[in-house]
């Protein structure tokens, strides 16, 4: 394997990009094919075991770099272990009660969508509703990085993982409304 990527450069200088919250995801996605075609395991069938074996630890590299940088809350979360704060630090960050309050009122209004007479519609208010909390988030987010303001940037990482998980919980109730 002569082109291989380095196992212990960053995410985004295995992709070429700079680091960075705002990125080119049309870019990322081009260099993450061409990187699978280039370190795809199944190039290397006829070489030895041990450049097999780095072919497939180089792969799982690229996916998995790939899968964290593709979307902002992998991006924003990696951005803050880059720089320091690990999962434990943000866990313990205080969360102001506004947030808090709006999260409980959201949650309420998932949970009271089945029982709706037009549920299809109250979920898709409720989807975009959240988006928008999240975009804001990820704005808020990509702000207090750039200024070096770790608290505010810790602050909106965490709002953007409560944001994150009340999507997807909202995604499935979209999902099982659709399966009927």
């Amino acid at each position: 394997m002569t082109s291989s990527p380095d196992l212990t450069q960053d995410y985004f200088s295995l992709f070429g990009l700079p680091v960075s919250f705002a990125i080119d995801r049309d870019e990322l996605g081009a260099r993450y094919r061409r990187l699978q075609g280039e370190l795809h395991p199944d190039r290397y069938a006829n070489a030895s075991s041990y450049e097999q074996r780095l072919a497939v630890q180089h792969s799982a590299l690229v996916n998995q770099a790939y899968q964290t940088l593709r979307k902002p809350l992998g991006r924003a979360l990696y951005l803050m272990e880059l720089g320091g704060v690990s999962q434990n630090d943000m866990s313990r960050h205080q969360i102001d009660g506004g947030f808090l309050i709006m999260q409980m009122e959201l949650r309420e209004k998932l949970e009271a969508i089945p029982e709706l007479m037009e549920p299809d519609e109250a979920i898709e208010h409720l989807l975009d509703e959240i988006n928008q909390d999240l975009r804001a988030e990820q704005r808020a987010f990509e702000q207090a990085y750039n200024g070096n303001d770790t608290e505010h940037a810790i602050s909106a990482c965490v709002k953007m993982q409560y944001l994150d998980k009340l999507l997807s919980e909202a995604e499935r109730l979209e999902a099982k409304l659709i399966d009927g």
